[in-house]
């Protein structure tokens, strides 16, 4: 006869164990601090209108609209009197510049700080390589950090939502050796919209 024996718990994992319970009813009992890690998630819609499919598909630019304290993603489709002819390059370049330096209308709101400039932006064939200046870095807690990124990788992947983004400030890559901002927000380089939402959002 087999006899099948089933190892009690390390002393390591009934404390992850029960860390984990405690956690949950805690957090469970913390309305505030649910709606906040609720508000970090991006609800993105979209002003997309049906094309023919012989249409090329036209950037995006990705706002934030603020509700109390609750933060969401919102796209907004470039015009679509961008050429057809115009390569994926040059049709993203004009979706980061707007969201650079256009001024988002209604209710949205954009967490980039002011003055922040495309430097330089090329699609690879290893991904979107996207390059800011300076101001970029300045100014915002964790929150705003995050959700300005956020909008970059985005509207980066308005084309492709699989495609892969590299950012870098002034030339130097948002990684460990150079964190973005107080907060010491990492960026796993290069990034995807899954990966960044697994991670921040």
């Amino acid at each position: 006869m087999k006899r099948f024996f089933v190892n009690k718990p390390t002393l390591k994992q009934y404390l992850l164990l029960t860390t984990g319970v405690g956690l949950s009813i805690w957090v469970g009992s913390n309305p505030i601090f649910l709606q906040y890690e609720k508000s970090l998630a991006p609800v993105t819609t979209s002003t997309v209108t049906s094309t023919n499919s012989s249409q090329k598909i036209q950037p995006q630019v990705y706002w934030l609209r603020s509700d109390r304290s609750k933060l969401t993603l919102v796209a907004k489709s470039l015009p679509s009197n961008i050429s057809s002819s115009s390569s994926s390059q040059q049709r993203l370049t004009i979706a980061m510049k707007q969201l650079l330096l256009a001024q988002p209308r209604d209710d949205l709101t954009s967490t980039i700080p002011k003055g922040t400039k495309l430097l330089n932006l090329q699609v690879r064939s290893d991904g979107v390589h996207v390059d800011l200046s300076p101001e970029f870095r300045s100014g915002g807690g964790s929150t705003s950090m995050i959700y300005r990124v956020a909008q970059v990788v985005y509207t980066a992947t308005s084309l492709d939502p699989n495609q892969k983004v590299f950012i870098s400030v002034g030339g130097q890559s948002i990684d460990s050796n150079h964190p973005l901002g107080g907060e010491g927000l990492i960026l796993q380089q290069p990034t995807t919209r899954s990966q960044f939402a697994a991670d921040f959002l």
